[in-house]
């Protein structure tokens, strides 16, 4: 493969072996290269990205700092194993929330290798920490361009996997709700034909109807979307795998905190993913601050006392901020040495260095 194709392309037509190779120009000397200077709207973006990347890590930092003593006081309470294991599924999870975009980003036409999906997706991640809920949409939409896609591309792809999370997260609540809770099918019954119409929501078809009404509503083009079944399903068996992994988290520490109850994993689960989902809608609050630790008191409260709830809010907020601060480094680490490939194949007549 040519080190200069873009590592995120639309999916070609199969071609025939009878194309030719096309000759190789011969490479302008240094004085025919004209470089053209950076437009003001470049120059805009560029302040702008700088300036919002600066923001979401502000506001992470405040975060950990204005939550310091709990997370102190919750984390005493933790053994190292427990730490050890809640870190881990925690990193398990956001990289199974990776594959589900990139499962999406196929689903729309585009392949997109491992390596430049995680520097698109944990970098662009950081955006959540900022208010408004759309601005790892728009981070991954401009990261996504150093990879040869399109920013609308992206923010298609972006927009639909986040449906995807959110459509599941109220799935995986109704199924928790159904099978944990004391004769929740005999109950709940009712919640099964909300749970027909989510399988249905997540169809390609009506999928991509709906990421068509959301950029109507964020006043974006228009576009044709059409989604593929296969990129479609794996998407959606990525989410599922990122709440089992977030619900045995959660699983693990309230046991720790001293919850006991046969039906703890489906509760936790179905809580922690009703509870991102609520933190996810209240946009006026960076990652859900205050919403999540609510509902994880309501919805837990058949499993766990208040104050393990809380606790759990709290180590598991510290447990995300982990991982996010680990994966967006190594995607920044991935991106440097991306930009690096790219300088040296654009300038064959310099010498290439090793980097690992």
């Amino acid at each position: 493969m040519d080190v200069r194709q873009p590592t995120g392309s639309a999916a070609d037509a199969a071609s025939g072996d009878d194309q030719t190779e096309p000759a190789l120009a011969v490479p302008p000397s240094a004085a025919e290269v004209v470089v053209a200077p950076p437009s003001r709207r470049a120059r805009i973006l560029t302040v702008v990205k700088w300036a919002a990347a600066v923001l979401a890590l502000v506001l992470l930092v405040l975060g950990v700092v204005g939550q310091w003593d709990k997370i102190v006081r919750d984390f005493a309470r933790l053994d190292v194993g427990t730490v050890a294991l809640g870190v881990l599924l925690t990193l398990v999870a956001l990289v199974a929330n990776m594959l589900s975009w990139r499962a999406m980003m196929a689903a729309t036409g585009f392949r997109v290798r491992p390596a430049a999906a995680s520097s698109i997706f944990f970098v662009g991640q950081l955006g959540k920490y900022i208010p408004g809920g759309v601005w790892s949409i728009a981070a991954q939409a401009e990261l996504g361009r150093a990879h040869g896609l399109a920013r609308t591309g992206s923010a298609v792809a972006s927009l639909a996997s986040m449906l995807v999370s959110m459509v599941t997260a109220a799935l995986v609540g109704i199924l928790a709700l159904l099978f944990g809770a004391p004769d929740g099918l005999t109950t709940f019954w009712w919640l099964g034909i909300v749970v027909v119409i989510g399988l249905v929501a997540l169809t390609p078809p009506v999928l991509g109807r709906l990421i068509a009404l959301a950029m109507r509503l964020l006043r974006r083009p228009p576009q044709d979307i059409v989604l593929s079944w296969g990129g479609t399903v794996m998407s959606i068996v990525w989410s599922v795998v990122m709440w089992i992994a977030y619900g045995l988290q959660a699983s693990f520490v309230l046991h720790a905190f001293g919850s006991d109850s046969p039906a703890l994993f489906p509760v936790a689960t179905g809580a922690y993913a009703v509870a991102w989902l609520v933190g996810f809608l209240f946009v006026i609050a960076p990652a859900g601050l205050g919403a999540r630790e609510a509902v994880l008191v309501v919805l837990l409260g058949s499993v766990t006392t208040p104050t393990g709830a809380l606790a759990l809010a709290v180590v598991s907020r510290a447990f995300m901020t982990i991982g996010d601060v680990v994966l967006a480094g190594l995607g920044a680490a991935l991106a440097v040495r991306h930009r690096r490939r790219t300088a040296a194949a654009a300038d064959p007549g310099k010498p290439q260095t090793r980097h690992w």
